[in-house]
């Protein structure tokens, strides 16, 4: 059975808006989900990232979120691109277009260029969560397929489906990484609920057994938080971090900038294991220089 999306993002095939008359031609579909599809598209030699959606109350939420956003002068700014819609089969189908982010998840990276460069894709993933909190968010539904790494450990956000205005009931959620699955909170969007969220990422990307996996298929009354502690301890990298991963999943950490600041001050000083990187001399400097924390990190407040 042919789905609603198929002919529309076809590779090759156009997308023109009905309003703004701009026109995007498809390159390849990025995925499909519950709440939209999401394709990645060009514009003359741009490429962008175009996401359509036929559950028009959330669609608009997940535009209102980031036109906001993009609005603000942090480095989610410009980052919502176009707002139009698109006529599938005879019917109005909304879409919008913003910036395509180029590399792999947490779990590919690590797994490439090793373990060691958690410190330094965790510090950049706090500090992409402290401006979303500071402009009165919380990401909600954070997990590892909602983020992408590039470069040397840089970190972007993707699919704001899960945007929550702070205070409101979370909208949308991946069982495993929500603390209420485990017990331990409610869904709330507060800024402990995506610090929490958090620890479960980085948690599942250094998880070699995948036993977290077989946790999370067990039944309710059987879950416990203290079988996330027997697998932080399995892995050396994980107990380096222990102290901060437990405080997040204990809730201790109430702020993003408290666990920023907490964070710097645990991996300072821990270095990179020796790496494959093949880069100019120059760029391995300026790469080792960014990842001794204790010397180099500069001061984000």
């Amino acid at each position: 059975m042919t789905t609603w999306y198929e002919d529309a993002f076809r590779p090759g095939s156009e997308i023109q808006g009905k309003w703004n008359g701009r026109v995007y031609v498809v390159e390849r579909l990025l995925g499909a989900g519950s709440n939209g599809v999401v394709a990645l598209v060009r514009r003359g030699t741009v490429r962008f990232a175009l996401k359509a959606g036929r559950e028009t109350v959330d669609h608009q939420f997940e535009i209102n979120s980031l036109h906001a956003l993009s609005l603000t002068s942090t480095s989610f700014k410009g980052f919502l691109i176009d707002v139009d819609d698109m006529i599938v089969q005879g019917k109005e189908v909304p879409f919008f277009v913003m910036r395509y982010i180029e590399g792999m998840n947490i779990s590919d990276f690590l797994h490439k260029w090793g373990k060691e460069w958690i410190y330094v894709i965790g510090s950049n993933l706090l500090k992409k969560l402290t401006e979303l909190h500071k402009s009165g968010y919380v990401f909600g539904d954070l997990k590892i397929e909602n983020m992408i790494v590039s470069n040397y450990g840089d970190v972007d956000l993707i699919d704001f489906g899960g945007v929550t205005p702070k205070g409101r009931a979370i909208k949308q959620l991946t069982e495993v990484y929500d603390r209420g699955f485990w017990k331990a909170g409610e869904r709330v969007a507060d800024e402990s609920y995506d610090l929490f969220s958090f620890a479960i990422l980085l948690i599942k990307a250094l998880d070699q057994k995948n036993r977290l996996a077989a946790l999370s298929k067990s039944l309710p009354q059987n879950r416990e938080i203290e079988q996330l502690y027997a697998i932080i301890k399995e892995n050396p990298v994980a107990v380096r971090i222990a102290p901060f991963l437990h405080q997040a999943l204990n809730g201790q950490l109430k702020t993003s900038r408290e666990a920023y600041q907490y964070w710097r001050s645990l991996v300072a000083g821990k270095k990179l294991a020796p790496s494959p990187l093949k880069l100019p001399w120059l760029k391995i400097c300026f790469a080792a220089s960014l990842f001794i924390f204790g010397a180099t990190v500069y001061i984000y407040w």
